[in-house]
């Protein structure tokens, strides 16, 4: 079969010909329906998480995965061939502290897909080690399923974690309006009363947010975010700020947006670390929580939210062997949305 493989870091992957996986006792074999492209498939092409996932290479990329069942191990119980089913990517070791709790995805020995020792969808099959890692999506898609699966999944977890908080008098601000962003703005929307302001860097950006249902669109390249968002809201400031980028500078502007007992979710990964002003952090009572990616229930809520066509999901569809492509085109900014690879 063919797969995207990376065998060094920092080179682009080769499409390669390995062997045909075979399950075993609880494994599953997928046909792969569509693979998403995601930022962080990139970040882990470039080496920059190579100490803290550590992996031999070469290894077949790729932790948004969705599509058929093909071949089942003799352990497997509900799942027949050619259903439909959605990938967790969150594969822990099923035992520690984290996982008993339910969020695998904490694990204290994670083994994700296409980022450790397990190879990813960025191939025509893909082998899950255990069927209590798939979820199934009956009625729906894999085109559609496999973004939901991260770019879905993860502004999921995050939205729950504040929804509590919002009201039709709230703000909520995004920044962010890439894969997970157009999710983001449509879960506020669904699951709370909030008004959602978003930023962005492009018209392009500001006509998507305003698609997905953002009530207001600050653009940064041409307006002051802090002045903007004082007028919005007539400066009470914002509830919630939901950083889907995290770079040193969204998460200053986030911070010196917040009310009083305001909550900042660091959902992005594009920045390494920030400040955090002491004096008006205790003064107005600011929270900072970090939202990671989301557990298997929460992948069956949002597979459910989708089966209620509720959802809109902006792809953009490349072949298997496009894959360079697909890369390049979502690192210079020209996917709106999520890439998806369809071998």
């Amino acid at each position: 079969m063919k797969a995207a493989r990376l065998h060094r870091y920092n080179e682009s992957l080769q499409l390669d010909e390995i062997d045909f996986p075979k399950p075993t006792g609880e494994s599953v074999v997928v046909k792969v329906g569509a693979a998403g492209v995601c930022h962080s498939d990139i970040h882990f092409m470039h080496g920059e998480w190579k100490d803290a996932l550590p992996v031999k290479l070469p290894l077949t990329v790729g932790h948004e995965t969705a599509g058929y069942v093909e071949e089942v191990g003799d352990s497997v119980r509900g799942l027949a061939k050619g259903d439909v089913v959605a990938v967790f990517g969150g594969w822990g070791c099923g035992v520690c502290q984290a996982c008993k709790g339910g969020d695998e995805q904490l694990c204290v020995s994670p083994n994700w897909p296409g980022l450790s020792q397990y190879d990813g969808g960025y191939a025509e099959y893909i082998h899950v080690p255990t069927y209590r890692f798939l979820v199934k999506a009956k009625g729906l898609d894999p085109k559609y399923v496999a973004p939901l699966t991260d770019a879905g999944l993860t502004p999921y977890r995050a939205v729950k974690k504040v929804r509590h908080l919002l009201n039709p008098n709230s703000f909520t601000l995004l920044f962010g309006v890439g894969g997970l962003g157009c999710y983001a703005i449509q879960y506020l929307k669904l699951l709370s009363p909030t008004n959602v302001i978003t930023v962005v860097r492009s018209e392009t950006k500001a006509k998507l947010a305003k698609e997905m249902g953002s009530d207001y669109v600050i653009n940064s390249k041409g307006e002051d975010v802090i002045s903007s968002i004082k007028k919005i809201t007539e400066n009470q400031g914002i509830d919630v700020v939901l950083d889907i980028v995290s770079s040193k500078e969204t998460l200053d502007m986030g911070i010196a947006s917040l009310r009083k007992k305001g909550i900042l979710v660091i959902v992005g990964l594009m920045g390494s670390s920030f400040s955090v002003p002491i004096m008006s952090s205790v003064v107005n009572e600011y929270s900072v929580i970090g939202s990671l990616w989301g557990n298997y229930n929460e992948l069956a809520e949002v597979l459910s939210l989708a089966s209620t066509k509720k959802l809109k999901t902006p792809i953009n569809q490349f072949r298997l062997n496009e894959v360079g492509k697909a890369i390049e085109s979502l690192e210079a900014g020209k996917i709106q949305g999520r890439a998806i690879l369809v071998p």
